[in-house]
């Protein structure tokens, strides 16, 4: 994660964030009690935390490394009672019903849907995604698994743009059309770096096309990519 921006004044929060991870602060429910799988440094929780966002927090990583950095943050912030470090392999050492709301940030959506693959349990609690790359494989397994995308924002850092989402279970019917994989609910969001996300998302798309055709390969990738791109326009 980005080292966090220093804070403007003694009375403000000791940590404030970047606007990628700030993005993903703004999804989690108020109150909620959450988890940060692969939080680095712990920045996103101990935020939550000290702004009373949040009353407690989870931060947990794969590697001793990255938690010997987050313990670096809790320490610095004195939030060592409200803020838990656990060594997990994504979701493997939690049990249903430590969080209320479930974060992964900094990663790709094909990692995500596969960490999220792996824990049944999920299926009832709220989850904040910020998927660095192939967001499409993280909306497709939310909607697969009978989540619904709540909102999604965007913003710009460093001068690329980032997307996040928020996705709750949901009873009600999926969305329709194969091209709300690629869009989500961007559209709704009124940031130029939505936009460009989706600028981006149906030039990568076109592209896909574009090399399938050149060397003849027709079959059920090709057409489906032509269904979508043909959807998006309408």
């Amino acid at each position: 994660m980005t080292e966090p921006a220093p804070a403007a004044s003694a009375a403000a929060p000791s940590i404030r964030l970047r606007p990628r991870l700030a993005m993903a602060a703004q999804l989690v429910p108020p109150g909620a009690v959450i988890a940060d799988i692969g939080t680095d440094h712990a920045f996103l929780p101990v935020y939550l935390v000290q702004t009373g966002h949040c009353p407690r927090a989870i931060a947990a990583d794969i590697g001793e490394g990255p938690l010997r950095n987050a313990a670096k943050t809790v320490e610095r912030a004195g939030l060592r009672d409200s803020v838990e470090l656990r060594l997990s392999d994504g979701f493997g050492s939690f049990s249903p019903g430590e969080a209320d709301c479930w974060i992964l940030t900094g990663m790709g959506g094909t990692l995500m849907a596969r960490l999220l693959e792996r824990t049944a349990w999920l299926c009832h609690t709220t989850l904040v995604l910020q998927p660095m790359r192939h967001a499409w494989e993280a909306r497709a397994w939310l909607l697969s698994h009978g989540f619904m995308i709540e909102q999604e924002l965007a913003c710009f850092e460093a001068g690329r743009a980032y997307g996040a989402l928020r996705a709750i279970a949901s009873k009600g019917n999926t969305p329709a059309g194969l091209s709300y994989l690629y869009i989500g609910e961007l559209r709704r969001c009124p940031h130029p770096a939505a936009a460009e996300l989706l600028r981006q998302e149906r030039a990568l798309l076109a592209a896909r096309v574009r090399g399938l055709e050149r060397i003849g390969r027709e079959g059920v990738e090709l057409d489906r990519l032509r269904a979508v791109l043909e959807e998006w326009e309408l």
